[in-house]
């Protein structure tokens, strides 16, 4: 069986989100955020010209379900509860949990389920493409 692609996306999640409401920003561009209250599905923690880190709420059976890539490479981070990640042709790339992660290259087709209400980390390249 032959899995729908549903396109090379940019990233962004990590960059058309707002920062959330917790980031601050002080001098020498170093910035700081929270965690603790996260209430919506996604929300970007923090983002210079070359590295954004979002975060994002999943139901049980939910994740990013389709095919599809991104253009750089990209980290997920499980904090709170289980996702399994599939490349192109349903091949199982790992069934993570609590403090497991995985790393996807640039370009590579991917997706993901939970298998429990979960939070991910997703470390992505910056900035934006000109849009």
């Amino acid at each position: 069986m032959t899995e729908k692609f549903y396109g090379h996306f940019p990233d962004r999640v990590a960059w058309d989100l707002p920062l959330s409401e917790t980031t601050t920003e002080a001098p020498g561009g170093f910035q700081t955020f929270t965690t603790g209250d996260i209430t919506g599905k996604a929300a970007a923690l923090t983002r210079s010209g070359e590295l954004g880190l979002s975060v994002s709420r999943y139901r049980a059976e939910g994740g990013e379900n389709g095919l599809h890539s991104h253009p750089g490479d990209s980290i997920w981070y499980v904090i709170d509860g289980a996702a399994t990640f599939w490349a192109a042709d349903d091949v199982l790339l790992a069934e993570l949990k609590v403090n497991d992660g995985v790393m996807v290259p640039g370009g590579a087709p991917y997706r993901f389920k939970c298998t429990t209400d979960s939070v991910l980390l997703r470390f992505a390249p910056g900035p934006p493409p000109a849009r």
